[in-house]
């Protein structure tokens, strides 16, 4: 009878010896999965906050920028034969009536996708950075084509940096004009180092090569001649003129910012025009900011814009 007893206490230790285990174990693994949905919470608001780096553009200048193109618009834009598949355009907003004339050109053929490579200004980071995040702008935000920057990733050709891309206007700049006049196309943002080469903008473009079909442009964000009175500009926009037109990347490479900003973002317009089987480009406009606004005695700013068409002409 004691021994009965003895093994019916002894269980009954055992049994309430599981039973706070159990106990102990549902709490911490229930403490656990607050931590964890707490910790994924906070992941989801990490990815909701770079979802989309913010404008360059209020939308009261946008509204500007808009009624100024309705008062002055252009007329008897020379439009190129063929289609589009590279264009040089500036991003200083000064320039807006340009950058609304060759993008409206360029919404004429449709394109879906966008690869926009510009100066990285301040040459921080890679020399070559992308990213994933969306840009918004007045128009909404525009998107940015994931598997075209998956590819550029995986092949080592650029990296992510979402912190120095959201500060780089070259692309900041134009995506509102992209958004308003190609509103379904999405974009490759790529900014590019002062001194990438030419053969890394080759491996760049034949990453790309894949993707360039008949409904992609690549666009060059470029300002030119920087911080001279208006006739040394238009001298030096004639001395880089000639150098494009005889795709003389060497001399183009050499040049420094009193010539242009990104001598490897024009050549990557250049070079895919070139592979493409043409050396021949229209000019849409050549002005700089001294003209623009009517002052000799400012340190201006040159810009071109350009078109590379399949029956490109001078």
């Amino acid at each position: 009878m004691r021994l009965k007893l003895r093994l019916s206490l002894k269980n009954l230790i055992i049994l309430i010896g599981l039973i706070v285990l159990g106990c102990f174990l549902i709490l911490l693994t229930g403490c656990s999965g607050e931590a964890q949905s707490e910790e994924e919470n906070k992941s989801e608001q990490r990815v909701e906050l770079v979802s989309s780096h913010p404008s360059f553009v209020t939308k009261e200048e946008w509204n500007s920028i808009l009624a100024e193109q309705a008062a002055s618009r252009a007329e008897n834009v020379a439009l190129p034969e063929g289609r589009i598949v590279s264009a040089v355009l500036p991003h200083h907003l000064v320039a807006g009536r340009l950058i609304v004339n060759a993008i409206e050109t360029l919404a004429r053929q449709n394109p879906n996708l966008i690869i926009l490579v510009g100066p990285n200004h301040f040459n921080k980071g890679a020399k070559v950075i992308t990213g994933f995040s969306g840009w918004q702008t007045p128009e909404g935000v525009v998107a940015v084509e994931d598997r075209v920057v998956s590819v550029l990733l995986d092949k080592g050709l650029a990296l992510r940096d979402e912190e120095v891309l959201s500060q780089e206007h070259s692309v900041g700049a134009l995506v509102p004009f992209l958004k308003y006049f190609l509103p379904e196309a999405k974009i490759v943002p790529l900014i590019l180092h002062h001194d990438v080469s030419l053969h890394e903008v080759d491996a760049l473009l034949n990453a790309l090569e894949p993707f360039l079909n008949g409904r992609a442009v690549l666009i060059s964000s470029v300002d030119f001649s920087h911080y001279l009175p208006r006739s040394e500009a238009q001298a030096k926009d004639r001395e880089t003129i000639r150098y494009m037109r005889n795709f003389n990347y060497a001399t183009l490479f050499s040049l420094g910012n009193d010539y242009l900003d990104s001598p490897a973002s024009l050549a990557a317009a250049l070079r895919l025009a070139e592979k493409r089987g043409f050396k021949e480009f229209s000019v849409l406009d050549n002005t700089n900011s001294g003209i623009i606004l009517q002052n000799d005695f400012i340190e201006t700013t040159s810009y071109f814009t350009l078109v590379f068409s399949e029956r490109g002409s001078a």
